[in-house]
C-alpha cells in the first residue's frame, strides 16, 4: 500500500459526494489499499494528521496502515480489504478491522457518510447463514462499527469463509432509498488478524 494520498480528496462532515467529486477517480483505482484509503479520505474530514503508512509484510490483501496521532496519544492500527466492485453497489468502499481500546474491533467502510447518530442494521452472510447486528456510525459517518460479536466471527468462523457478503440498512435522515450491499473477499484473514493482533499498542 502507497504510504500517502492526495489530501486534496478530503471533504468535510456533512458535505455529500457530488458526481463531479474525487469518487470516480477513487473507484478507477486497480490498487485495493489505494483504493479504500482514497474512499476514506474523501469521506473525512480535513487533517493534520501524518499520512497513514502500511507494512510491507501485509502489503497485498490485508494491508496494515498505522497512522499516528498528532496528540500523542495511541496510533490507530488496522488492517483494511477493499470490496469486490463487480458484486458490491459504488457507495460499498470495503471492511476495516482495527485495534480497538479492549479488543478488535469491525468495521465497515462506506463512500457516503451516514447521519452521526444512526443505528444502521447490518446483516453479515457467510456459507448462506445471515447474522444481523445493530452497528453504530463513526463520526464523521463514513465507517460504521459493529457490535463485538462481529470480532467474534472474524476471529472463527469467517476465516474458513471464501467471502462474506454485508447489506447496511437504509436509516433515516439518509438520501439513500435503500440498502447499501457489498462483498469482500475473506482470503488471509487469519493471517491478517494474527498481523494486527501483533502491532496492537500496548493496553
Amino acid at each position: 500500500m502507497i504510504a500517502a494520498l492526495d489530501p486534496a480528496v478530503g471533504q468535510t462532515s456533512g458535505q455529500q459526494p457530488r458526481p463531479d467529486s474525487n469518487f470516480e477517480r477513487c473507484r478507477s483505482i486497480s490498487d485495493d489499499a489505494v483504493r479504500l484509503r482514497c474512499y476514506e479520505a474523501e469521506t473525512s474530514q480535513p487533517s493534520n494528521r501524518p499520512p497513514p503508512t502500511a507494512s510491507p509484510a501485509t502489503a497485498g490483501s490485508w494491508p496494515l496502515v498505522r497512522t499516528p496521532n498528532p496528540a500523542g496519544g495511541r496510533d490507530a492500527v488496522s488492517v483494511l480489504r477493499t470490496a469486490d466492485i463487480t458484486k458490491s453497489d459504488i457507495d460499498f468502499a470495503g471492511l476495516m478491522l482495527r485495534c480497538g481500546e479492549h479488543n478488535l474491533e469491525v468495521l465497515v467502510v462506506l463512500v457516503r457518510p451516514l447521519p452521526p447518530r444512526a443505528r444502521p442494521r447490518v446483516a453479515v452472510t457467510t456459507g448462506g447463514k445471515t447474522i444481523d447486528f445493530t452497528a453504530s456510525v463513526v463520526s464523521p459517518g463514513a465507517e460504521v462499527l459493529l457490535p463485538p460479536e462481529a470480532t467474534a466471527l472474524a476471529s472463527g468462523p469467517w476465516q474458513n469463509a471464501s467471502e462474506l457478503s454485508v447489506e447496511v440498512g437504509a436509516v433515516e435522515g439518509d438520501d439513500q432509498p435503500g440498502p447499501t450491499r457489498g462483498v469482500i473477499s475473506l482470503a488471509g484473514l487469519g493471517a491478517a488478524l494474527a498481523q494486527l493482533q501483533a502491532n496492537c499498542p500496548p493496553q
